[in-house]
């Protein structure tokens, strides 16, 4: 039980960064539709999954060494990401015209790529802990990737609440709040 109850407390710390993202992008995607919810559930939800997998896989092949070496990357990686995703928001709530900002926005392929991996970068550690406690692999990484999913829904269903206040400000908003999590990644892992 003690194993089930530190993986769920993982999973829910897990989606977190998830949960932020899908606000943000909440705010921004006009028109907002549930399924664009959805979307970013599913990437965040089958990355949150995959990662720990490949964590413990990469744990059990090269042991200590990698696990070393990811986490002197992995925040880096994230910082980046959220960085290049937070300024392109930013970036188009300042240039579009008022044509274009009433034109449909969609996450492309591309974006939520960006999106799940980079609020899944930590779950690559948590397969380590899954190999070090010898918990269950697959149902870990399935009780994270269910977790991730339904806070991803709530956290997006939630964004709805505030699409009364204008485009620009909450498209700047998202921006910097990308770029704030990043920052707050690689603070973490630097200072932490």
């Amino acid at each position: 039980m003690t194993g089930t109850l530190e993986i769920i407390v993982l999973g829910i710390s897990l989606a977190i960064d998830a949960c932020i993202v899908a606000f943000s992008y909440g705010l921004c995607i006009k028109p907002w539709r549930l399924n664009n919810g959805f979307k970013i559930a599913m990437t965040a939800s089958f990355f949150q999954y995959i990662m720990p997998v490949l964590g413990w896989y990469m744990i059990w092949v090269a042991n200590e060494g990698f696990s070393d070496y990811a986490s002197l990357i992995d925040h880096w990686i994230t910082f980046a990401i959220f960085f290049v995703l937070g300024l392109k928001i930013i970036k188009d709530a300042h240039t579009e015209d008022d044509d274009e900002k009433q034109a449909p926005k969609t996450l492309s392929l591309w974006v939520l790529l960006m999106i799940g991996i980079a609020t899944s970068i930590d779950a690559l550690a948590a397969g380590v802990m899954i190999f070090s406690q010898n918990t269950p692999l697959y149902l870990s990484a399935s009780l994270i990737g269910a977790i991730t999913f339904i806070c991803v829904m709530v956290a997006y269903q939630l964004s709805r609440t505030l699409r009364q206040i204008p485009t620009q400000i909450l498209e700047t908003g998202a921006g910097i709040v990308l770029i704030a999590l990043g920052i707050k990644v690689l603070i973490e892992h630097t200072f932490v």
